[in-house]
């Protein structure tokens, strides 16, 4: 089930944004959703934002960081998977990937009322954001492009990497506000361990089954979590990555000139 929040029109500047309500079984998951100018027209192209962990920006600080998007024409959908912020749930890659599934379930909702481009569906996802929307790419067919900003790709390698634990429970006391979605930090990485036995959740099998039209990435020179040697798996997908390398750019975008 879907809500809008808005029944009227509501406009932040010149955008017109709806919250959106999405549920799974009885847990709510929160989003927001902009609109370009005016002076553009019905159906739009679309930009679903995927984000990382722990997701410590408001959606609507992550949709001002893209507004040249807006003002270029795309709408451009954004939304706390559950266990963040105000969404229900827990945290886990196959909740998250529940999310991302019934996100798509909404698009061709609007799709089929002539709202967004059916040829223009694109998602633009950022560390374990990205690795969620590689796999969720491996299962539907209804994304044109997919571009990875400072991806997480070698997830077996951060959960068994010595420290983890104890970035975990340094979270889990400073950011209750924006992770509610884990309790028990050693069930969680075991959780997690579990989950990736499972060959649908695996990045170097799930490159090998992409559905998309195409495929970029965008890494920072500096990036300490995800280095350059991990693009490598990357490599190995049935369709061309196209890759951007970017000078000084470390893990994460911190001014509007990397943005």
């Amino acid at each position: 089930m879907v809500w809008l929040e808005f029944k009227d029109k509501q406009f932040d500047g010149p955008y017109e944004v709806a919250g959106v309500d999405l549920q799974i079984e009885d847990q709510l998951f929160k989003g927001v959703l902009y609109f370009p100018p005016e002076s553009f027209k019905k159906p739009y192209p679309l930009i679903i934002y995927f984000h990382g962990f722990p997701h410590v920006f408001t959606l609507q600080e992550i949709v001002k960081s893209y507004q040249f998007l807006l003002d270029d024409g795309f709408a451009f959908l954004a939304f706390n998977f559950r266990g963040y912020r105000f969404s229900d749930g827990k945290i886990s890659i196959n909740s998250q990937v529940v999310d991302g599934l019934k996100v798509v379930e909404f698009v061709k909702n609007m799709i089929n009322d002539n709202i967004f481009d059916r040829d223009n569906i694109n998602i633009l996802a950022h560390d374990f954001g990205a690795y969620i929307a590689l796999i969720l790419c491996s299962k539907m067919e209804i994304i044109n492009k997919l571009l990875l900003l400072s991806p997480i790709i070698d997830l077996k390698r951060h959960i068994n990497a010595q420290g983890f634990e104890k970035t975990l429970y340094y979270l889990n006391r400073f950011l209750p506000g924006q992770m509610r979605g884990f309790s028990n930090v050693k069930e969680f990485i075991e959780m997690t361990k579990s989950e990736l036995l499972n060959e649908q959740y695996q990045i170097a099998r799930v490159v090998k089954q992409l559905k998309n039209k195409r495929l970029k990435l965008i890494i920072g020179e500096e990036d300490r979590i995800t280095p350059i040697s991990e693009v490598n798996i990357l490599k190995e997908a049935n369709l061309r990555l196209e890759l951007t390398i970017i000078e000084c750019l470390d893990h994460e975008c911190s001014d509007d000139d990397q943005i």
